[in-house]
């Protein structure tokens, strides 16, 4: 793959916000893959796809606000909406090589979250 890693991040939350989990486990790595957030330490891509999935259950929006690209890196503030707690706003941190997302480092406030 050689997507730009913009596009790799535009594909990332459009599968995620449209409930697509097997389309947004394409993007993530094969190889070295992790996720770090406040609720979970994740290093393989499955995992990371099935935990999503389970917030998707849930979710019943995501408003991306913005975004910034430096290099293989790309930064997304979003707002994610459920019916189990209050909108809350993520800072993303996704790593791109090859096409593939090789790391997600998110921050937020975790305790309305930490029921889903």
């Amino acid at each position: 793959m050689t997507a730009e890693p913009r596009d790799v991040a535009v594909a990332y939350f459009d599968a995620w916000r449209n409930k697509r989990f097997d389309d947004l486990r394409m993007l993530l790595s094969d190889g070295t893959f992790s996720y770090s957030g406040p609720l979970a330490e994740i290093d393989n891509a499955d995992e990371c796809r099935d935990t999503l999935a389970r917030l998707g259950g849930v979710m019943t929006g995501l408003v991306v606000e913005r975004s910034f690209v430096s290099d293989a890196d790309v930064v997304t503030f979003f707002t994610v909406h459920t019916s189990v707690a209050p909108p809350n706003k993520v800072a993303n941190w996704l790593h791109v090589e090859d096409g593939r997302i090789t790391s997600i480092r998110a921050v937020y406030d975790a305790r309305e979250m930490a029921s889903i």
